[in-house]
């Protein structure tokens, strides 16, 4: 539990970064602002106290394991998890005598919050969501409990979940979690504003395409071509596309004071320079919503599991929003982010056999289909994606489609328990440069120093 305690801060608020993040946060058009209206558009305990409605369930009814799921984000992710815990309930459940309680946490910063308080307390939930970044740290401290076992005895296919969203599943050749509500980053276009200035959206294929159709766009609509949050995630992937990443293989070496990296920070500034880009902190994320829904902006960095919303978002003022792989530089490139379901350790048999029941069910192909028609998260099985309704699913909304098409070429994020402080040094590392103008060489020296720091603490 020591490693646990000491990184708490670390992992809390590395999390709170990622809206999209890696990670994958809130991943909505509201980005963190959304956890404050999903408690009121939930009916569960947002303050984590699930003792009450379990605990009154099982003096009810004593042949009822009953467990608590706790889980992050709002909107349709609160949707879709009440949906299916119903569904749940009320067939492998009522079968085999299992009650799970989903409540809502908040983002993953206060979910993780909850989670080693409660773990201390020994009143933590049964199952809990982990963003993928973090799964590593809990393993580490012992809080979740391996599954290869139980894996191995029902015969579970891990092959039919997709290769891209395994690694942050697995810490030292053991699986702690399954694959559950994944994301990548994409590009969002309002096609809308591109057709009237002129651009074809089809021909955006390269950040030299992005920079082109941003100069074309400002000069015929007087719009900012591209409108983001600095974001530790997003960095990830821009680096990804020409060649680098911010850490080595083996995730020992922080890889952020170098050449690719400047060549990022220079076409960021140029086009902010030029008026093409609307550049802000990550704590001024609502920005960008108010970009997207002013239609102030035609390209986007946003989470696939934040699709449903935008599209909503698009529909109702009238615009079309298309999707596409994060732009080209040397090659493509981009990591995945969301979260995986894992189960608390310290279980009983009982509530360990109760809570695998709940895990295999929320991870058929089945429930895959549903979370991400409901989501926009990526369908994480390769068999959601022949299904019939899925198949019927992309045809009609093409856009789903984009992001698992990109899992082709994307790669997990570090497991290294450091990194997840060191994502918050990237992410304000990056804000200061391209939005505060900070020395670009003393301060890649100064992050790439703590990087290699807390990768090796």
């Amino acid at each position: 539990m020591k490693k646990v305690s000491t990184k708490a801060a670390a992992v809390t608020t590395a999390v709170l970064m990622a809206m999209s993040a890696a990670g994958c946060s809130s991943e909505s058009t509201g980005g963190s602002a959304d956890q404050n209206t999903a408690g009121q558009n939930s009916s569960n305990d947002t303050e984590g106290n699930q003792d009450t409605s379990a605990n009154a369930n099982e003096n009810e009814n004593a042949d009822v394991t009953e467990l608590t799921f706790w889980f992050a984000n709002s909107d349709t992710v609160v949707t879709y998890i009440q949906e299916a815990t119903e569904r749940f309930n009320t067939t492998v459940g009522a079968e085999k005598g299992i009650h799970v309680t989903a409540e809502y946490q908040g983002d993953y910063v206060e979910l993780h919050q909850k989670l080693q308080a409660s773990y201390i307390a020994q009143t933590a939930p049964e199952l809990t969501v982990l963003e993928i970044g973090a799964v590593g740290m809990f393993a580490e401290g012992g809080m979740i409990e391996p599954l290869d076992g139980r894996i191995a005895e029902d015969g579970i296919n891990m092959s039919d979940f997709h290769d891209g969203l395994l690694y942050n599943c697995y810490i030292d050749d053991t699986c702690y979690a399954l694959p559950f509500l994944r994301s990548t980053s994409i590009l969002y276009m309002n096609t809308t504003l591109l057709e009237q200035a002129g651009i074809n959206p089809e021909d955006i294929v390269t950040w030299d395409d992005v920079a082109e159709a941003s100069e074309i766009l400002k000069e015929k609509t007087g719009k900012y071509g591209i409108s983001m949050p600095i974001n530790y995630w997003f960095h990830e992937a821009f680096m990804l596309t020409e060649g680098g990443f911010t850490v080595n293989e083996d995730e020992t070496v922080c890889t952020v004071d170098n050449e690719v990296n400047r060549k990022i920070i220079s076409y960021f500034k140029d086009l902010r320079d030029r008026g093409l880009a609307h550049l802000y902190p990550y704590a001024e994320y609502e920005k960008m919503t108010a970009d997207l829904m002013n239609q102030d902006a035609a390209f986007f960095f946003q989470s696939t599991g934040g699709l449903s919303q935008m599209l909503a978002v698009a529909d109702e003022l009238g615009f079309e929003l298309q999707t596409a792989f994060i732009p080209m530089g040397t090659s493509y490139g981009v990591t995945t982010g969301g979260c995986n379901i894992a189960m608390l350790s310290g279980l009983s048999e009982e509530k360990q056999n109760a809570a695998w029941e709940y895990i295999k069910f929320i991870t058929t192909t089945d429930e895959t289909v549903e979370a991400s028609i409901v989501t926009g998260y990526l369908a994480t099985r390769k068999s959601a994606i022949e299904a019939e309704k899925m198949v019927e699913w992309y045809e009609q909304y093409p856009q789903y489609k984009v992001a698992l098409d990109q899992l082709e070429i994307s790669s997990g994020r570090p497991n290294n328990p450091g990194y997840v402080e060191f994502q918050v040094e990237l992410t304000n590392a990056m804000a200061e440069i391209l939005v505060n103008d900070a020395d670009v060489d003393d301060t890649l020296a100064e992050l790439e120093k703590k990087g290699n720091e807390l990768l090796n603490d």
